[in-house]
């Protein structure tokens, strides 16, 4: 598998999850979890920046910091106790940002 299919479909999930941030669909995820606005935001500024590094040289930088980024979304959907359903997505992301550090570190 090309690793470019991999940056495009990780691209593509953090878009959508930063489009949910600043149109406010994750508002109420956020305040539940003891979240500020400003913490929502920072998390999509630092998403669009991360997913911008994913095609540069510091390809490896941005998968580490975006693993962080879903790690700490997992954290708080289990934090929650959130439905399994709702882990799909954060663990199909981690899967694939794994195999984009295997390729880099690998």
């Amino acid at each position: 598998m090309e690793i470019i299919y991999i940056k495009i479909g990780l691209a593509i999930i953090f878009t959508l999850s930063v489009i949910g941030k600043l149109t406010g669909k994750s508002k109420s995820t956020f305040e539940k979890a003891g979240y500020s606005q400003a913490v929502m935001y920072a998390i999509a500024i630092a998403e669009i920046i991360l997913t911008v590094m994913l095609f540069t040289k510091y390809e490896l930088l941005a998968a580490l910091g975006l693993l962080a980024i879903i790690g700490g979304a997992i954290f708080t959907l289990f934090q929650q106790k959130a439905k399994p359903a709702r882990y799909v997505l954060a663990i199909i992301t981690t899967i694939l940002l794994s195999v984009l550090l295997y390729f880099f570190i690998g």
